[in-house]
């Protein structure tokens, strides 16, 4: 069989996290490679590499790293990549990489990704999973908070994430129509509702299921509240990794949160989504079933249409959060008040975690570790 690449390229917010997380420390296969730059994803690596300008990469922008350093970083990784892929087309393998930003890159950068790959005589296919928008709106404002955000901004920062008919144009354009698989993302007609269990599935990929990791999914509305709460009093620490830690760690103690989804009222989505309505026979044909923007018939019920939704806490919440963080009852008082002492509340579990989460963070970081010492030996 001969080599070839599968680009899986998200889109965002579609599980790609735990695709990722799988294969980097469950795939063992000498004919199935996965390829990550040394991490669990390869994408800030791919932008750092093919981006027009990557002026905004992190370690220029959080890290101050110098332009000298930068541009040694992005030759080592070249090397790194090209090596990876050497051996795919040396030993007939197929090579994942996985980089959910390649969903936003414009055409001239992903067909510098595609030209380079071209370049060591393998074929790619790409393979995306695409969720309704109004879905993906849910999904990337709680992102938005769960990684430090604070304000109540639904309006995604770059509209062509959702703009579905130019970003399927632009793969086909750029690798052909007939090598993009796009796929629904639809958990409830899933392999127990598992992303990674259908990807392995329709990759026919040999990943045990003790491999399949699934990183912490979308909260409910009772915990979202609690951390968005949170949020407004007490900033996210950020530029370290205990911090990184520690913020990972909370949100999976919040997880454990029953109740409701998360739903954005449809008077919040509809002037994101309603210009976009036109594409929907297109994005509809092109993953071969009838694409659900449903956003409008949604009950009212449960639906957040404004900031003060967020500071409305049901009762059960508070009982759990003052028994999983051990501190007194909540006193109920002004909307302020109340969401100071969830604060409190919340800042003690962050500061507190369960010693097994922290021998787990441990332990992935050390596979991590050694993971890049094999491969740089």
């Amino acid at each position: 069989m001969a080599g070839d690449v599968i680009l899986h390229v998200g889109m965002p917010r579609t599980g790609a996290s735990s695709i990722q997380e799988s294969l980097y420390y469950g795939l063992d296969n000498p004919e199935t490679l996965y390829f990550s730059f040394d991490e669990t994803k390869a994408t800030a690596t791919v932008n750092a590499l093919f981006a027009t300008d990557p002026s905004d990469d992190p370690r220029l922008r959080m890290l101050g790293w110098s332009p000298q350093r930068f541009t040694e970083f992005q030759r080592t990784a070249e090397q790194k990549l090209w090596n990876a892929l050497s051996v795919a087309t040396s030993t007939h393998s197929t090579l994942y990489l996985s980089a959910e930003n390649c969903w936003v890159m414009q055409a001239a950068e992903l067909q510098s990704l595609k030209k380079f790959i071209d370049a060591a005589r393998l074929p790619i296919r790409v393979i995306a999973y695409v969720r309704p928008r109004h879905d993906w709106l849910e999904s990337r404002f709680q992102e938005y908070i769960a990684r430090g955000g604070r304000s109540f901004r639904v309006v995604p920062a770059r509209m062509d994430v959702i703009n579905y008919a130019e970003r399927i144009h632009t793969l086909e354009q750029v690798f052909g129509q007939g090598m993009v698989e796009l796929v629904p993302y639809a958990p409830h007609l899933f392999p127990g509702q598992c992303v990674v269990r259908h990807f392995r599935a329709r990759q026919q990929l040999e990943l045990p299921m003790e491999s399949i990791r699934r990183t912490p999914g979308s909260l409910s509305l009772p915990a979202f509240r609690l951390l968005y709460a949170y949020r407004q009093q007490v900033p996210q620490r950020r530029g370290s990794r205990s911090a990184v830690m520690q913020n990972e760690l909370l949100l999976k103690q919040l997880s454990a949160l029953p109740g409701v989804p998360l739903r954005l009222h449809p008077d919040l989505v509809a002037p994101i989504l309603e210009p976009l309505q036109d594409q929907l026979p297109l994005v509809s044909d092109r993953v071969g079933l009838q694409f659900p923007e449903t956003w409008g018939e949604r009950s009212e019920a449960d639906c957040v249409r404004s900031e003060q939704d967020l500071l409305n806490f049901c009762e059960e919440s508070l009982d759990w959060l003052c028994q999983v963080s051990r501190m007194p009852q909540i006193r109920r008082g002004s909307a302020e008040q109340t969401a100071q002492q969830v604060a409190e509340r919340v800042e003690r579990l962050r500061s507190a975690i369960p010693l097994s989460m922290t021998i787990q963070w441990n332990l992935d970081a050390t596979k991590r570790f050694l993971r890049r010492v094999a491969q740089n030996l």
